[in-house]
């Protein structure tokens, strides 16, 4: 994985990310989700009885207005990172450390199903699970 080197990044939650892109991500979920609860709050608290249902109505709708949000800012500002050639010949040597480790398919079938799934997202098996149970 390597990173454009246009720019400087941040490392957040060990992701790099570009910091204006973050905090123009933050004003955009802020601006829409705040008036959202808001409006809601008033809304809610005009229909509904219990001020503390209202409230949690409100705070639901702020909350799906931030994650419409967040989808808009994640089609807006696309990953920065790149796959290329270096990842795959990292791949393969995780693949042959595994095995001199002696990784087999029946070691590999005893983890658990949440680090297979991993491994085999990552690229690390050549065979899946299923193959593996088979």
């Amino acid at each position: 994985m390597a990173l454009n080197d246009e720019k400087p990044y941040v490392v957040v939650w060990n992701d790099a990310v570009d910091l204006r892109h973050l905090a123009a991500s933050i004003v955009i979920c802020v601006a829409a989700g705040l008036p959202v609860f808001l409006g809601a709050k008033a809304l809610f608290g005009a229909l509904v009885d219990t001020p503390s249902l209202a409230g949690g109505y409100a705070l639901l709708a702020g909350l799906a207005a931030c994650v419409l949000a967040a989808a808009v800012c994640a089609r807006l500002f696309r990953p920065k990172r790149t796959f290329g050639a270096e990842q795959a010949a990292d791949r393969e040597a995780a693949i042959a450390e595994l095995e001199r480790m002696g990784g087999t398919a029946e070691a590999f079938a005893e983890l658990p199903p949440r680090v297979r799934a991993e491994m085999a997202e990552l690229g690390l098996v050549r065979e899946t699970a299923q193959e593996v149970r088979a």
